[in-house]
């Protein structure tokens, strides 16, 4: 029988017993193996679990009565009811190893082409379950290629409304085996919830995540690497019941290393395993139904503590499956922190990931999150500068985009090894100066290596006049703007007579130098334009709802809502009144993020993200905004003068 506990003063006690309950239930479902008092007691009141023996009569009198509530005399431990069937040694622990091949990479109706799994106890593999789905569209070609797997194989085979309930039932309540669980899981849940109203409710072990966990040395821990690297069979490669085979195989390994390191039962290896592959565990107090409840859009999410106090802001172009990344996937260890003090999710829908990026780098600034300071994983994007109010300019590599006038930005490229490369060997071919700060010429200046190596044309000693230095710069800028034919032309002939003449050495740097000039020539092709000419208009729409947005000299100019076609008209007045103003306009520092943030969307967006029209002159006619006059019985009275020009979507 509970003892009866009263609150000692100077001591908090929760009021509402239920819900301490369920928070105490949300926080040992986490704990297959159990938690003591302590730490139960750590949850509930702030400075409690000093006192240990105050820490067990509270929590005694809390659970003693509730059947949820397990306390085991032996360990100290408490833990929930529904996890005593947990604590069984890992040789008698029940498994069923899967494997998906699906049409693509995110979870739909109809999207599973196979499942294979193999049902295990401990390490005995008994039985199988193998068969191909008839999915809801078409096989794409590049899957058929991974598996081999046609739309003449799965044209008469079942589809999953008739499969899942077989498979649920081979599943049963067993341990839930992936390699790469989160991917496997995101489409059965989905599934699991579209079919039988409730998701996948099995314990989930990964066996990607345990080969971080227990081979942290090894580099490699794709499932083939893995089977290469203990020496098993890799027949059947990326179909289901090959690649169930090669998981099952490795958990079998797994099993027996985890039994070495002492978590011989189930409930300790699941412990474990939340853990993750930075030894931190992931507590997790958002249920998986509110995350599976979020809309797969564009958007961002404000991640908030217990008390609704602002912990993270982050951009998603599909938020479920962003959100869902926290938790079902092996995090950093900082990743790990904010999840577990993560209660709330808030998310907000937009119509572009673009939008998503303005409106989270509007909140951060706003709102200032402290996680959005500590975790920055994104690769950071250059961009190449050349200052042409310099009389010898540069070119140079920064992260960043510069409010000063007359400096020529393009970017972004991600990746500075690679960009780096190329500008120097521009550099070098054109004798550009790489030295930083202003130069004041005089003919008894030293110059530095570069220009003692021939590398620069060494302006600081009047190795070369400011016209010819000139003349170097602009035919960098051609080839910055996409020219670069002429002088990849010249380095093409140099290479060849240098081979005609068995000058080997020079040809081979001479064909160094063409490489690196056509990867950057590539990749200057691919973006958009000069980031600080850029004139266009990004038009964004979801479900009929419309915006455009109007980049004007690289600046993020307006965003107008399009609901009719006075918008449009409205947008297109104010292309025309601006076009010409913004050239002669200094960026300021406030344009900068969005110039930037425009930037890297240009280069990275989808297809179906927003039609990107780019702009040639003061004119864009409604219709390109979805308005056309005509169409509403209008004329074109309203349309601004300019050329009668194309105005083609950006690639």
């Amino acid at each position: 029988m509970a003892e009866e506990f009263e609150s000692p003063p100077g001591r908090s006690f929760p009021a509402n017993h239920a819900t301490v309950r369920e928070k105490l239930h949300a926080f040992l479902a986490s704990r297959p193996a159990g938690a003591d008092a302590s730490e139960l007691v750590g949850l509930l009141l702030s400075g409690a679990g000093s006192d240990p023996e105050l820490g067990a009569r509270l929590v005694r009198t809390m659970l003693a009565a509730d059947p949820n509530f397990v306390f085991d005399a032996a360990t100290g431990l408490w833990s929930l009811s529904q996890n005593q069937s947990l604590r069984v040694a890992l040789d008698e622990a029940r498994f069923t190893v899967v494997d998906l091949e699906t049409t693509g990479g995110r979870a739909g109706p109809g999207t599973i082409i196979e499942i294979g799994a193999y049902r295990m106890v401990g390490r005995r593999i008994l039985d199988s379950f193998q068969t191909l789905i008839r999915p809801h569209g078409p096989v794409p070609r590049f899957i058929t290629g991974l598996t081999s797997i046609t739309d003449e194989m799965v044209r008469e085979a079942p589809p999953i409304e008739q499969v899942l309930p077989s498979f649920r039932d081979f599943l049963g309540d067993s341990v839930l085996v992936a390699h790469n669980a989160a991917f496997d899981f995101a489409f059965l849940d989905f599934e699991f919830r579209r079919l039988f109203g409730i998701g996948l409710g099995n314990p989930v072990l990964c066996t990607l995540r345990m080969a971080r966990r227990f081979l942290p040395s090894l580099k490699r821990k794709r499932l083939d690497a893995l089977a290469e690297h203990f020496g098993l069979s890799t027949a059947g490669r990326h179909r289901g019941l090959g690649d169930a085979r090669m998981a099952a195989e490795l958990l079998s390994i797994f099993i027996d290393i985890a039994s070495r390191m002492g978590l011989g039962r189930l409930d300790r290896l699941l412990d474990d395993h939340q853990r993750g592959a930075a030894g931190r565990r992931i507590e997790r107090y958002v249920a998986p139904e509110e995350i599976a409840a979020l809309a797969q859009a564009s958007g961002v999410y404000l991640m908030r503590n217990e008390r609704g106090d602002l912990l993270y802001v982050g951009k998603a172009r599909n938020l479920r499956e962003r959100v869902a990344s926290y938790f079902n996937s092996s995090v950093s260890a900082k990743t790990a922190d904010l999840v577990s003090h993560v209660w709330k999710i808030e998310t907000r829908e937009t119509r572009s990931s673009l939008e998503a990026a303005l409106m989270e780098a509007s909140l951060i600034r706003e709102l200032k999150p402290p996680y959005n300071r500590m975790l920055k994983a994104r690769a950071p994007a250059y961009f190449i500068r050349l200052d042409l109010m310099d009389e010898f300019p540069r070119l140079a590599i920064g992260t960043k985009l510069t409010a000063k006038r007359g400096v020529m930005q393009i970017g972004p490229f991600i990746g500075r090894n690679g960009v780096e490369r190329s500008v120097r060997a521009l550099s070098r071919i054109l004798g550009l100066r790489t030295c930083t700060g202003k130069l004041t010429p005089e003919e008894s200046f030293s110059p530095c290596m570069y220009g003692q190596m021939g590398h620069c044309a060494a302006p600081c000693n009047l190795g070369v006049d400011e016209d010819s230095y000139a003349e170097r710069v602009r035919k960098a800028v051609a080839f910055l703007r996409g020219r670069s034919g002429p002088l990849m032309g010249e380095l093409a002939r140099a290479r060849e007579q240098a081979t005609r003449a068995m000058r080997f050495e020079e040809a081979s740097r001479l064909h160094h130098d063409l490489e690196a000039l056509a990867a950057l020539s590539s990749r200057v092709s691919r973006l958009s334009q000069i980031v600080t000419e850029n004139n266009l208009v990004i038009v964004t729409e979801r479900d009929g709802d419309r915006a455009a947005h109007i980049v004007l000299s690289g600046r993020l100019a307006a965003s107008h809502e399009i609901r009719s076609l006075e918008d449009a008209r409205e947008a297109a007045r104010f292309v025309a009144e601006n076009f010409e103003p913004y050239k002669a306009r200094k960026v300021t520092r406030e344009e900068l993020e969005p110039m930037q943030i425009v930037a890297r969307w240009l280069r990275e967006r989808r297809p179906d993200e927003g039609r990107a029209i780019q702009l040639y002159s003061p004119r864009i006619e409604t219709a390109a905004l979805g308005w056309p006059e005509e169409a509403n019985g209008e004329d074109d009275s309203r349309a601004h003068d300019g050329p009668e020009r194309p105005q083609p979507e950006a690639d």
